[in-house]
């Protein structure tokens, strides 16, 4: 097998377990973690295909940049943009004014899992050679 096939499977095999991992998390009210899970599913998807497509790994946590560097579309990259604060607000309380798990709930957890799930599904066509 081509390495760089290897190395985007790897990443994408991770960002499927994230996803999982995210939903799962709703249901044990663990909010906060399950958008960030939605956030890290969504950036090590990105990055397979990045793989897959430029044989580099990007060393950057911002999602809307790596959407940006495959040149998705605006209406993936507002998704996408959503999911981007997610990577430091869910875990820094001195990013606001408040505790980050206290921010999160129920609904704002399942949304956030559910726009990893667009962005995975609207994707497929560029990793499907990645699910075998």
């Amino acid at each position: 097998m081509d390495n760089n096939i290897k190395n985007a499977k790897k990443w994408f095999k991770q960002s499927l377990h994230d996803l999982e991992m995210a939903r799962k998390n709703i249901s044990i009210e663990g909010y906060d973690i399950a958008a960030f899970l939605a956030h890290q599913s969504v950036e090590k998807l990105l990055k397979s295909i990045i793989i897959l497509k430029k044989n580099k790994l990007p060393k950057t946590h911002l999602i809307d940049d790596l959407a940006r560097e495959i040149n998705l579309n605006k209406k993936l990259i507002d998704i996408i943009n959503d999911l981007t604060v997610d990577y430091t607000f869910s875990r820094y309380p001195d990013i606001s004014n408040s505790v980050p798990f206290e921010e999160y709930n129920e609904k704002i957890a399942d949304e956030k899992v559910k726009k990893a799930e667009i962005i995975f599904k609207k994707l497929k066509k560029e990793y499907s050679i990645l699910e075998n």
